[in-house]
């Protein structure tokens, strides 16, 4: 199978060394705005294409397009009307741009969309009683470095670099959550999808002692309550990205070839 990667950091990268050393993929393009050094990334011989954007050719010309780059890329990406194609996998980590783009994804009719569960345990479980949930809360708990950059912070008067003690930074709905934490929060997005639900709550905490990015969900109905933590190691090149998130489209692509499927 065919496969286009949108973004080539950290999870791009280790992404494409993944797929180029599996026979049953070929990475034929690899999209990124930034220029890509090939004497420093071993495409092995690939036919890999390198492109700066992404173009309908390139969407009509591959079974897998995964997407590790930003919200905004997602709403370029749903533009496209050849996106809605059969046969064609869309695999989504920035799932704040699938939440900030429901009205185009409710048309698409044709186009798997996957959404890896990235950072957080239990989805599945979620997504099996989400016709019952009565409240359901998500906790996140990261190292201020990890908050760095999120757009919250420009009109906040909270330092990040001087908490010393843990605190909570912010509390409220999904909805607000993609917009002010985009590169924190696809947790939040990625649970709505799971849950369905509007009255999702967010909360945010920063924890200067924290050598982990924990995620906290608190789900309750008639059905009992599910309560699930987990805690990632942030990737090595990247504090803002747990190493599970990038695990997670790995086990995506295996669990294509295999005959056994746990959902």
């Amino acid at each position: 199978m065919k496969i286009a990667i949108i973004g080539f950091g950290n999870i791009g990268k280790y992404l494409a060394n993944w797929v180029i050393n599996e026979p049953s993929f070929e990475l034929s393009y690899v999209i990124a705005r930034r220029d890509i050094n090939e004497e420093d990334f071993d495409f092995k011989n690939q036919p890999t294409k390198i492109r700066k954007e992404i173009t309908s050719d390139i969407i009509n010309d591959v079974d897998i397009i995964i997407e590790c780059a930003n919200k905004d890329v997602v709403t370029q990406l749903l533009k496209f009307d050849e996106i809605d194609r059969t046969g064609l996998k869309l695999i989504v980590i920035s799932t704040g741009g699938l939440y900030q783009n429901k009205a185009i994804l409710n048309t698409l009719k044709k186009c798997e969309v996957i959404l890896p569960v990235g950072a957080i345990a239990g989805l599945d479980a979620i997504k099996a009683v989400n016709d019952e949930i009565t409240s359901i809360k998500l906790k996140t708990t990261k190292h201020p470095k990890s908050l760095e950059g999120a757009p919250f912070f420009d009109t906040s008067e909270i330092d990040l670099s001087a908490i010393n003690t843990t605190q909570t930074i912010w509390e409220g709905e999904v909805s607000e959550a993609v917009s002010l934490f985009p590169k924190n929060i696809n947790v939040g997005a990625s649970i709505y999808f799971a849950s369905k639900c509007e009255n999702l709550t967010i909360q945010i905490v920063a924890d200067p002692n924290a050598t982990s990015n924990m995620h906290e969900i608190t789900c309750e109905g008639d059905f009992g309550k599910i309560y699930t933590r987990t805690e990632n190691k942030p990737s090595p090149d990247n504090p803002k990205t747990s190493f599970l998130a990038v695990k997670s489209v790995v086990s995506i692509l295996r669990n294509m070839n295999s005959s056994i499927k746990i959902n």
